[in-house]
């Protein structure tokens, strides 16, 4: 009996390690594994807070003229480091790198520059790309449920029945209609009543193996199948999700470029303001001085002057708030925002190129909207996970029959032993086939089930109905907008034109002293406003650009759409 024991403690030991090695191979076929989730990085502490841009220099004039006009708007600090930015990335695969900084100061920053930043290095973004990661470790988790099962179980039994039994066995579940394998090894020696006789095995023990096949329920799909397709689902989910976030931040950064593009040119407007009645104060200073005025068009002068250094200020208040917004988007090599710098601002931003938006491609716009908008694509996707929960609930419908073979073989010598009953011995060889049958008679619980999946399914199909009829308002409604602003901005161009040439006309008139200051202001005011409403009516229409490619579902970088209508041409 000792001997028995302990070689049948061996084959445990032996039988113990064996389903290790089957444990690291898993029955799926080997496509259905995910790559390796992308490492988690490490932040670095943030750094001090970029500096603001200084304030332009004292303009207020003096009883002496001034020798030079007001600065341009305000550059960095001489101790402030120049800040750093993202480069494009080598290929679309890949995540974008990030350029190496200093860039060159004498070129104004790009939007393809900010959009690459954003594509590289926005945290959001970044937080939204995790949702990969987060669906590979979804679906190794519903994986590991096809993993093989080890169970290992002794017992030791004093008495009048004194025996000793081990079990260990290793469960492996298929995903192939549902079946599932066992294989086992037990082994019992001393007494048992006779009631108990199959536990009682020869001296090597007693090797089974056997399998269960569903015939009804679980055959075409189960619960673990279920979860797996679900997990393969949400994974392909989360592409659609990140081109959604991708489109929205792409789109903001655009619109925050523009912005401070704008901003800057209406700096620009403001300071050539403040210069003529700067310049024209100089004059007057001199006129007054030798006799040849009165003192009431150099105080009026001189009140002009205050009125648009506090627009000037106001101006640069417009490009500082501009500039810190874009910073959220534009972001160096370790990720933290740069506020970008006066001298990166495009000085020529008001005779940026608009090309006329083809109103004709509206119904190709339309249909490409329809075959790249991330939504579609995952209401095509929800649709696959709410039939397969509909597929799941009609399973539980059917009846639980399982088909259950199973055969088992003795090992070693089989001793007669002395039971309360009376002497047995062990069979050699057994074969076992048989059939379990399980149902719930009023199936209410598959039925709700059932009945919740269908609706919800229909509920799908409805909104999925409402998302098409949105994409195409949006595409008609984006075409609309870049029409008419491309209307508008003509229209603004042309006030500018007349606006500047009665200026030159009323100027002319006021040096021969036909025309009062108070009326000249007005015309300066009028083309000022007019200049204001192009760079503001320009700014309109690229943000409407970075709508209508939002609205078409384009979300690269270097797309020609970008390219062509986006950047300004060098």
């Amino acid at each position: 009996m000792i001997a028995g024991r302990r070689g049948g403690l061996v084959l445990l030991a032996v039988v113990a390690l064996l389903p290790v090695s089957c444990a690291l191979q898993s029955p799926l076929p080997s496509n259905a594994y995910l790559r390796q989730p992308l490492p988690v990085p490490t932040l670095p502490p943030p750094p001090p807070p970029a500096p603001l841009p200084a304030p332009p220099h004292d303009t207020t004039p003096t009883a002496e003229p001034p020798e030079a006009p007001p600065p341009r708007p305000a550059e960095d600090r001489p101790e402030a480091v120049e800040p750093t930015r993202p480069a494009p990335s080598p290929s679309p695969a890949s995540p974008p790198a990030v350029l190496p900084f200093p860039r060159p100061a004498e070129e104004p920053l790009r939007l393809e520059e900010v959009l690459e930043s954003v594509a590289a290095a926005f945290p959001l973004l970044y937080a939204v790309e995790l949702e990969r990661t987060i669906a590979a470790g979804q679906r190794l988790a519903a994986e590991g449920q096809f993993d093989p099962v080890l169970r290992l179980r002794s017992a030791e039994q004093g008495g009048t029945f004194s025996s000793s039994r081990l079990l260990a066995s290793i469960e492996q579940t298929s995903p192939y209609g549902g079946m599932s394998t066992f294989a086992a090894w037990r082994w019992g020696q001393g007494n048992f009543p006779i009631y108990y006789g199959d536990r009682k095995t020869g001296e090597g023990g007693e090797w089974q193996a056997g399998v269960i096949v569903p015939l009804l329920q679980n055959r075409a799909i189960d619960p673990r199948r279920a979860r797996l397709r679900a997990a393969q689902i949400a994974e392909n989910l989360a592409e659609p999700t990140i081109r959604r976030a991708r489109l929205d931040f792409f789109r903001a950064a655009a619109q925050a470029y523009w912005s401070w593009q704008v901003a800057g040119a209406q700096y620009r407007i403001a300071e050539e303001l403040l210069r003529l009645a700067v310049d024209r104060q100089q004059v007057f200073d001199e006129q007054f001085r030798a006799g040849k005025i009165a003192e009431a068009p150099v105080a009026l002068n001189r009140r002009l002057v205050a009125s648009r250094r506090e627009a000037l200020l106001a101006a640069e208040r417009l490009v500082q708030q501009s500039a810190l917004r874009l910073s959220l988007f534009l972001r160096d090599e370790q990720g933290q925002p740069v506020v970008p710098p006066s001298h990166w601002l495009d000085p020529n931003f008001l005779q940026t190129p608009f090309p006329l938006p083809r109103a004709e491609g509206l119904a190709a716009d339309v249909q490409l909207a329809l075959r790249q908008r991330p939504e579609l694509i995952r209401f095509q996707l929800e649709k696959q996970r709410r039939s397969l929960e509909w597929q799941l609930a009609n399973n539980q419908l059917l009846p639980n029959l399982n088909l259950v073979l199973q055969g088992a073989q003795d090992v070693g010598a089989a001793k007669k032993t002395l039971s309360g009953t009376g002497p047995f011995a062990t069979d050699r060889t057994t074969g076992e086939v048989g059939a379990v049958l399980e149902f719930p008679l009023p199936f209410r619980n598959a039925r709700g089930q059932a009945l919740t999946a269908q609706a919800q399914l229909a509920q799908l199909l409805a909104q999925e109905r409402y998302a098409r009829d949105e994409i195409t308002v949006q595409v008609q409604d984006a075409v609309s907008e870049l029409l008419l602003t491309w209307q508008r901005l003509q229209q603004a161009q042309e006030e500018q034109r007349q606006a500047e040439r009665v200026l030159q006309i009323e100027t002319v008139r006021f040096r021969e002293g036909r025309i009062s200051l108070v009326e000249l202001n007005l015309q300066e005011i009028a083309a000022a406003e007019a200049k204001t409403k192009v760079a503001v009516i320009l700014g309109s229409y690229f943000n409407a650009v970075a709508n209508y490619l939002a609205v078409l579902g384009v979300d690269q970088p270097r797309g020609p759409l970008l390219s062509q209508v986006l950047s300004p041409p060098r």
